[in-house]
């Protein structure tokens, strides 16, 4: 099995190259950005992209995944055209980035027979239309959610792929059972979030310190053949850098990765 490690560039630090060295001191093999704010079109042309591949490069690094924020649902009415005209340029240059998964969070799905829900899927019917012409999948990431409601989501997709960004830690924080959920999305996992959570006080911990047993989900994704990435990620917390650092060095050893 051979899992790669990235790390979300946005959670290190402030000024993009710095974040990128840090990555590489930590010993990932990738990063994540975030396409909404931290890398964009607007200030990323031909030679700025150039100059970032190069840079990461340098420092032995893959781009992992690309972000995009949203701080709305993705189907919500107001502002949504401006919504998808920023997904659609963030697709795009993640294409030019080379990008090859852009994770982002939909929102609570809607009923299933609900107009809300067949909204949603025309938007992301349509986003995976741009997403699929240019090499780009969307992987939606989970928010604890029933994995088979979220398999019978993108099941009705059929204009191009869209794969699971799996976050074990909203699994846990959902009182579900995440082995019971990652076993449901056999096949339809594109990414994996590296968070941990308890459900004692309802929050995320450094991952190491939660309720997931990894080296269960260690064995049962060597089970599913899975080779994507896993994303250390932290969202909370005071020392938020060196929870990663420490989370990065955890899955290491865990998934007994070589030297970057």
């Amino acid at each position: 099995m051979r899992i790669k490690i990235s790390v979300p560039t946005s959670a290190l630090q402030r000024d993009l190259r710095k974040a990128i060295h840090t990555a590489m001191q930590l010993g990932a093999h990738g990063v994540q950005f975030d396409l909404r704010s931290e890398v964009t079109a607007d200030h990323f042309g031909d030679s700025a992209r150039r100059q970032l591949q190069t840079y990461l490069s340098e420092r032995n690094l893959e781009l992992a995944s690309g972000h995009f924020p949203l701080n709305r649902p993705l189907a919500e009415p107001e502002r949504l055209d401006q919504r998808l005209a920023a997904l659609n340029s963030a697709i795009a240059l993640a294409s030019k980035l080379k990008i090859r998964c852009l994770t982002l969070q939909p929102g609570e799905l809607p009923d299933v027979e609900s107009l809300q829900r067949g909204i949603l899927l025309q938007i992301l019917s349509e986003l995976a239309t741009q997403a699929n012409l240019h090499g780009v999948t969307l992987c939606l990431l989970s928010g604890g959610e029933p994995a088979a409601e979220l398999k019978q989501l993108i099941s009705h997709i059929k204009t191009g792929q869209v794969m699971i960004a799996a976050d074990p830690a909203d699994w846990v924080l959902q009182s579900r059972p995440y082995i019971t959920e990652f076993r449901e999305l056999f096949g339809y996992i594109g990414h994996i979030e590296g968070r941990d959570a308890s459900r004692g006080g309802g929050r995320e911990v450094p991952i190491g310190q939660g309720e997931i047993d990894w080296n269960e989900l260690a064995a049962l994704l060597t089970e599913m053949g899975y080779a994507g990435w896993i994303n250390i990620q932290r969202t909370v917390g005071n020392d938020r850098v060196n929870d990663i650092a420490r989370g990065v060095q955890f899955a290491r050893q865990l998934f007994m990765v070589g030297t970057p």
